[in-house]
């Protein structure tokens, strides 16, 4: 079920012409446009060679880094789904044969050899601490699957190809096989308790009652990977499923849609005192609110909370000095996810609008567990009315989904040693643009707009709008280093054409 309450008055809604000037060449934002060759031409130059060489190739194969599968999803997902919605087969064709050496990567599980996994041992952040090393980072793999099953879901030849038939077999194959080791009674069991706590079973800082992004690549996976059984039925018979393993995958698939449903509150409000009422939506609302990563959300002032200064007996290092006391800053109580993993839900979902049908007929997922369109609808108005700060000129949003914009991750310790002073308000403004936002336009016209004014000032000569985007917008800003900015300018693109 997803919880409905009754909110405050929105604002008056914005006028979606305020500037005609990012649509004065509609051909540009279209599939065969200027912008999708200069997109094309980015791959070519700067995205397939990070891809195949950096990441594929040094980190995963060469350091066995598995966090290397992570930034080839959050890199090249914009990418994918901009081929298939323009119908590029080339192109997926060329992006399946940049991936297919990961399947010879795949290596025994310490302690369960029977078991393949793409197993962590090297790279900054495969480490001791953060008990990483020779491990299965499950977040890593799940999610590269999630680009995977969407890709070979969709992979066609305009003639008999054995390697594209290979390919998709073991895309299938790989899959299976995960979440064969996933869906174990314990993962069970931990759904059915999620699915019952409530806030008011918070009582620390642990995320064990989170709905995790793991869950929702893990959903996204079960969607493509149905489509891509109805689809070729033959795969199907070559994975040789029983009736048994059938009926567990289909209780872990319904779990996992149950969990996100009852985790989806919405909240009906009005547009203006005398408009309609719509429909806001977002994810774990108040479970979040004694996490670390979340503990400074009521810290809103620009002076970050922490500073790192250098080590007076090792200058070259820095160490962390407090400014601000945690104690002092009052937990945020209905604090939910930040937008820059927020970005799960457009693939997620999206996922589940196109394999609707094939949810139902080869997990036979009862419909009404599966999200639809009007879900999406009210994460982007949530995204629309509560995350963006109203100014289609210097548009900027919010840290948190909810609305709430203190600061994120003050003092963040991944392992590696590194002092962090955290993200402070609208410090995650980049995760519109490169997370895939944009792509909501045909639900929520305003989000394309921004979109595309966004483009216009990472384009801009005026120095008012370079200094704009270096401040909130840097991986996209002129002065960037050009592969870096060619690298985020693939990811934010694509969100811009063909919606």
């Amino acid at each position: 079920m997803i919880f409905v309450l009754i909110g405050k008055v929105l604002a008056q809604p914005v006028a979606e012409n305020s500037h005609p000037d990012e649509e004065a060449s509609p051909a540009k934002w279209q599939c065969g446009g200027a912008l999708e060759n200069a997109v094309w031409q980015h791959w070519e130059k700067w995205g397939k060679p990070y891809l195949v060489g950096e990441l594929l190739g040094r980190r995963l194969s060469q350091q066995g880094d598995s966090y290397a599968l992570y930034d080839a999803e959050v890199s090249f997902h914009n990418l994918l789904a901009m081929a298939q919605r323009c119908r590029r087969g080339e192109q997926q064709r060329a992006i399946a044969e940049s991936l297919r050496t990961v399947f010879s990567l795949l290596g025994p599980v310490p302690s369960r050899p029977e078991e393949l996994a793409w197993v962590c041992r090297g790279g900054d952040l495969c480490n001791r601490k953060l008990r990483t090393l020779d491990s299965e980072v499950v977040l890593n793999s799940v999610q590269f699957l999630a680009l995977l099953t969407q890709l070979a879901r969709d992979l066609t030849s305009p003639v008999e190809s054995a390697a594209i038939d290979d390919f998709k077999r073991q895309t299938a194959r790989v899959v299976v096989h995960h979440l064969g080791r996933w869906n174990s009674p314990a993962a069970r069991s931990s759904l059915r308790k999620r699915i019952a706590a409530t806030v008011g079973d918070v009582k620390d800082a642990s995320s064990l009652l989170f709905l995790t992004d793991i869950d929702l690549w893990t959903i996204a996976v079960y969607a493509d990977l149905a489509g891509m059984l109805q689809r070729e039925p033959q795969l199907g018979h070559d994975l040789a499923l029983t009736t048994t393993q059938l009926a567990a995958l289909r209780e872990h698939a319904e779990l996992l849609l149950d969990l996100l449903n009852v985790r989806t509150l919405k909240t009906t409000r009005q547009v203006d005192s005398r408009g309609p009422e719509v429909s806001l939506a977002e994810l774990d609302r108040g479970f979040w609110w004694r996490y670390r990563d979340h503990r400074y959300a009521g810290y809103s002032r620009r002076e970050p909370p922490v500073r790192c200064v250098a080590d007076p007996d090792d200058p070259s290092q820095q160490r962390m000095e407090v400014v601000v006391e945690a104690a002092s800053v009052p937990l945020v109580a209905d604090v939910g996810w930040d937008i820059s993993h927020a970005r799960r839900v457009v693939h997620v979902l999206e996922a589940l609008l196109r394999n609707r049908s094939a949810l139902t007929t080869v997990w036979g997922v009862s419909a009404a567990r599966i999200p639809g369109t009007e879900d999406v609808a009210a994460l982007a108005r949530q995204f629309r009315f509560e995350v963006w700060n109203q100014d289609v000129d210097r548009p900027l949003f919010a840290n948190y989904y909810s609305g709430v914009n203190g600061w994120y991750r003050v003092a963040y310790d991944n392992g590696t040693g590194r002092c962090r002073e955290g993200y402070p308000p609208f410090g995650l403004s980049d995760s519109f643009p490169t997370g895939g936002y944009a792509t909501w336009a045909p639900l929520e016209p305003i989000l394309g707009l921004l979109g595309r004014r966004l483009y216009s000032l990472t384009r801009s000569s005026a120095e008012a709008d370079q200094a704009f985007v270096a401040q909130y917008y840097r991986v996209l800003s002129q002065r960037a280093d050009p592969r870096r900015r060619a690298l985020n300018e693939l990811m934010f693109w694509p969100t811009l054409i063909g919606n």
